[in-house]
């Protein structure tokens, strides 16, 4: 008979995490664990910053799931069922599937992958993210934090006014660069602008500069984007449908947002079908969170998983990082 729990953790950060949705010095994310016997299984859950959901919300949604779903989970497919007869909120709901799934392969002695039925990578190169922040303080955080060993970096940015940062990154490092608006542009003209001043840089990618709710300025910076346009917060727990064409050329699945590993993959099959460039994110978040996303990570053309390493103190280590790489901690 099976048995589930739920605990906050409290994730103090390395630097004032800052975006266009606001600001944090310290997260507050969630562990849930399905035990059976001996053998237990734990997944995530992790928060948008300022984002809808709260802890409450999803400590009320875990008491409900918890009173209606029978201890005896009878598989995967039993699992899937009980998570969908009711709404969850979708971190929640990776969470709860995610601990069955880390609970079976615990059981099987194997890992995730197998009993996904998806490809196993042993190392993936991630982006870093820099927070948003005042241009003379670009320098010492690289320093501070050595970033040129990582492949690709990404910037937050809050609007127009960014350009100078951005092109403080470019004086400093080389390699290419992947720019986060979070919503922060009002229409597809500002973007515009913004990026022409930045042509002559290494832009890899500019990442949902507007609204997801103002999906025709969305359509409109696509016909004259001269950079690759990522669709964040346009994509939710739903399905990547052919608009998703019209508005950009790639989308960012991330876990917490599709509700669990089975939507991810599907959202990531469907992304491909229509031409689509892929990337898999991430919040911040521990290994724990950032390990799920590393075993759904094959043939994926963009990786963001470094929320791991904004944290002080990382409590499972279960993944490590060297020179902008990440391993799975049994791989060592």
């Amino acid at each position: 008979m099976g048995n589930w729990t739920i605990e906050k953790i409290n994730l103090p950060l390395k630097v004032n995490w800052k975006i266009a949705r606001g600001s944090m010095k310290e997260k507050t994310n969630m562990v849930v664990t399905f035990r059976e016997d001996q053998i237990e299984g734990r997944g995530e859950v992790a928060f948008i910053t300022h984002g809808d959901v709260t802890v409450s919300d999803v400590e009320d949604a875990f008491e409900a799931f918890q009173a209606r779903v029978p201890r005896d989970i009878n598989g995967l497919e039993n699992m899937l069922e009980e998570l969908h007869k009711e709404p969850i909120p979708s971190n929640l709901r990776f969470a709860l599937e995610s601990s069955y799934i880390h609970f079976l392969a615990n059981l099987m002695e194997d890992q995730p992958q197998r009993v996904l039925g998806v490809r196993e990578v042993n190392n993936l190169s991630t982006s870093y993210s820099i927070p948003h922040m005042n241009v003379d303080e670009v320098e010492g955080f690289f320093e501070k934090h050595h970033l040129m060993r990582f492949p690709s970096i990404k910037i937050k940015v809050i609007g127009a006014d960014d350009v100078a940062l951005v092109r403080k990154v470019g004086e400093l490092y080389k390699g290419a660069l992947r720019i986060d608006g979070n919503e922060g542009f009002k229409n597809s003209n500002e973007v515009l602008e913004f990026c022409g001043h930045l042509k002559d840089m290494n832009i890899e990618l500019l990442e949902q500069p507007l609204s997801h709710l103002d999906f025709d300025e969305c359509v409109k910076l696509r016909e004259r984007s001269p950079f690759l346009l990522i669709a964040d917060e346009s994509l939710q727990d739903g399905t990547v449908v052919d608009d998703f064409q019209r508005a950009f050329h790639g989308v960012n699945v991330k876990l917490q947002k599709a509700g669990g590993y089975i939507k991810a993959l599907n959202q990531l099959r469907e992304a491909r079908l229509l031409g689509l460039k892929t990337m898999l994110g991430c919040m911040i978040e521990t290994s724990l969170g950032i390990t799920s996303a590393m075993h759904i990570a094959n043939g994926v053309d963009f990786l963001d998983l470094d929320g791991f390493l904004h944290l002080e103190e990382e409590p499972f280590k279960l993944a490590y990082e060297e020179n902008g790489k990440l391993f799975f901690s049994y791989s060592h």
